[in-house]
């Protein structure tokens, strides 16, 4: 039996998100709003404009049960989400002592007289309920009413990631209590890697096809695919029961490229082994610029198996400090496989590391040639006694995006390795 699900609509506030910058808020609500049983149907990104912020909460509120508004409530002459907010509901905006007072006390913490135009912050909407911020100074609100005769709830946030998520963490047991009350919902996602997107939608198909009352979500983005499925049903038990199928058929259909599931990354993934199987690594880095090290050491704990790494972006220290001899790289050039493999050797024996991956490629825009464009990149994996793989990898796109699927592409190259290394064993 097929479950209705609440529907939510998230508002993103900020001129600067229609000038090319990039919108994370997005992808992070709508998972955990997912997994609370919500069906998402709507995002607007709305520039700092009362009139315009209004009228993409009046289409929210007419479309979805639950509307979630991140930005907009600083103390500056742009930051237009209180006011907005309170036009589109007819309510007032009230001073609320008791914050100000908190505004102040944490400005008196930092030695830093509290400028004036912080006074707006401390002002609520008639009727919120309001959630305290504890890192930073403009507090979240909550409100409850009725819109054209249907439940609502309305959940202003703070647009910076730090302040945001824990106020949001905080008012969505509520949210969803007052929302997906009688809605039993359970989710899973598997992280896939070398394998393309069509290819992974096309070897799912049989699983959608078997389980029709569960909804599903496929993305490709940099290198790796997410697959995403969401059962619901009346009761908790009924939802995981059905889940626990589906993810088994999922995990046949595309096992053979997944690396984890959930909020796993890559890099913590293949942390995760390394340390299990009481390894350590090592990585020396060329086009890549320290990104791949970077990954790497995002990991908490990353220094239970990660050695270090080599920036290697001239020749000169690809040969003083890797090892890689003049010849080599006057025969076969810097970028090869030859000088891949010859990077990945040198690092792992100047660090002492068990395993070793190497990157060098041609980032662009400039540089490449009809023998070597832009975009090619090789990566290569080292391992006691002898050098397990050495990879081609043609990128297509600007630099940064080349340079980020080189990385990614290393660690791809690592997690082959870690697989064959483990079958053997």
């Amino acid at each position: 039996m097929t479950v209705r699900a609440p529907r939510a609509y998230l508002v993103c506030v900020g001129s600067e998100l229609l000038a090319g910058q990039l919108n994370t808020h997005q992808a992070w609500l709508s998972v955990r709003l997912r997994r609370a049983g919500f069906d998402v149907v709507g995002e607007s990104s709305v520039p700092d404009s009362i009139g315009m912020i209004q009228t993409a909460l009046r289409r929210a509120l007419n479309a979805a049960d639950a509307v979630i508004v991140s930005g907009g409530l600083g103390p500056t002459f742009d930051d237009l989400t209180r006011e907005a907010a309170a036009a589109a509901l007819g309510r007032e905006l009230r001073f609320a002592p008791t914050l100000w007072d908190a505004i102040r006390k944490r400005f008196a913490r930092y030695h830093i007289a509290v400028p004036a135009e912080n006074r707006r912050q401390a002002e609520v909407i008639q009727g919120a309920t309001v959630f305290a911020n504890a890192a930073g100074s403009a507090p979240g609100q909550r409100l409850e009413f009725r819109w054209k005769g249907r439940q609502r709830s309305l959940i202003l946030l703070p647009g910076p990631y730090a302040e945001m998520s824990p106020i949001f963490e905080r008012a969505l047991p509520r949210l969803a209590a007052r929302h997906a009350r009688g809605v039993g919902v359970a989710s899973f996602s598997l992280r896939l890697l070398g394998v393309p997107e069509s290819v992974a939608d096309e070897k799912l198909d049989a699983v959608r096809a078997r389980f029709p009352a569960a909804s599903f979500t496929i993305l490709a983005s940099g290198g790796e695919v997410s697959f995403h499925a969401t059962m619901r049903a009346r009761a908790i038990s009924t939802a995981k029961a059905a889940l626990k199928r589906l993810r088994r058929a999922a995990l046949n259909a595309v096992g053979q490229w997944a690396y984890g599931e959930g909020d796993t990354t890559l890099e913590s993934a293949l942390g995760a082994r390394l340390k299990k199987m009481n390894l350590t690594l090592g990585v020396a880095e060329s086009c890549t610029g320290g990104l791949l090290g970077g990954r790497l050491t995002s990991v908490p704990g990353a220094s239970a198996w990660f050695y270090g790494g080599v920036i290697a972006y001239d020749n000169s220290v690809k040969m003083k400090l890797l090892g890689v001899s003049a010849r080599l790289l006057k025969k076969y050039g810097a970028v090869s496989p030859e000088c891949a493999q010859a990077m990945a050797k040198g690092v792992r024996k100047a660090i002492g590391a068990d395993i070793a991956i190497s990157v060098t490629g041609i980032a662009g825009p400039e540089g490449g040639t009809k023998e070597k464009p832009i975009g090619l990149v090789y990566v290569a994996v080292d391992g006691p006694g002898r050098t397990l793989r050495v990879r081609r990898q043609d990128i297509h796109g600007p630099r940064e995006t080349v340079r980020a699927r080189a990385a990614t592409a290393a660690l791809g190259l690592l997690k082959e390795a870690l697989d064959a290394r483990r079958k053997r064993a």
